[in-house]
């Protein structure tokens, strides 16, 4: 992979990544489109480690008081027993991507079933126009909310599906408001990206020196680029969370399945 794509990979990540259009699906498709023999699923998960800078970042007041909370000093408006809340989001997601890592990259390599995936999360998008904003917050949320979404989360392991949007919809279906349902969506995201990232460093740092100082002027690039756009999407994406102009995000994810369907 050369910088330029690289770093147009890593742009698309950061863009897509906070809005429901599957940033995973994005790269399947784009990387197969810019002539990629095969995904490149260490990058892949760079750039998610690109975007959970993204999300450290923005929500640093969330971070903070859960290092205070750790402290054992003060809660704020964090949710209670807010760590096993978040330990208890990530099972569905472990279990996924411990027993069908194949089946996923076999998806990952087919454009056309990308693009199945992609239909999929538009229609559940556009069905949120119809869907009235719940009133459960952030720090009212139960153990029922957090399994729901930590299975929404495993399924958007799939390329083509969103997290973002898969977890927000999952919230919103059970009660909660669009901004606190998202505000929980990019918290639990945080050890998931977290987990696969570590995994991926020790991967890449495994290689031999050679094939190290080949591969990281460009994954150096796109994980920067990825970090920036990923900031300024989150930021654009939680005023969208204001009004229904998030779920018509719907309408670009079926005109994209439908050509990856079509045309690969």
């Amino acid at each position: 992979m050369d910088i330029q794509i690289a770093i147009l990979l890593g742009i698309l990540q950061g863009l897509t990544e906070f809005f429901p259009v599957s940033s995973s699906g994005h790269l399947a498709l784009f990387g197969s489109w810019f002539g990629l023999s095969e995904p490149d699923l260490t990058f892949d998960i760079l750039v998610h480690l690109a975007t959970l800078l993204a999300i450290l970042v923005y929500f640093r007041r969330d971070w903070s008081q859960l290092a205070r909370l750790i402290l054992k000093r003060e809660r704020g408006d964090l949710p209670p027993m807010v760590l096993p809340l978040l330990l208890l989001s990530m099972v569905p997601a472990g279990l996924v991507a411990l027993f069908f890592k194949d089946q996923v990259e076999w998806m990952h390599a087919r454009p056309a079933m990308v693009g199945v995936c992609l239909l999929v999360n538009g229609v559940v998008l556009l069905a949120g126009l119809k869907m009235t904003e719940g009133k459960i917050a952030f720090n009212s949320i139960t153990p029922l909310i957090v399994v729901g979404m930590g299975c929404a989360q495993a399924l958007a392991i799939l390329p083509g599906i969103s997290r973002s949007g898969a977890t927000i919809m999952c919230a919103l279906m059970l009660g909660m408001g669009r901004r606190d349902g998202a505000r929980f969506s990019f918290f639990m995201a945080v050890p998931v990206i977290s987990g696969a990232g570590l995994l991926a460093v020790k991967d890449l740092l495994e290689q031999p020196a050679a094939r190290l100082a080949e591969l990281w002027p460009a994954y150096g690039a796109g994980f920067i680029a990825a970090a920036a756009g990923g900031f300024f999407a989150l930021v654009f994406l939680m005023k969208l969370l204001e009004g229904r102009r998030f779920f018509y995000f719907g309408f670009y994810c079926l005109v994209l399945g439908l050509s990856a369907v079509l045309f690969g």
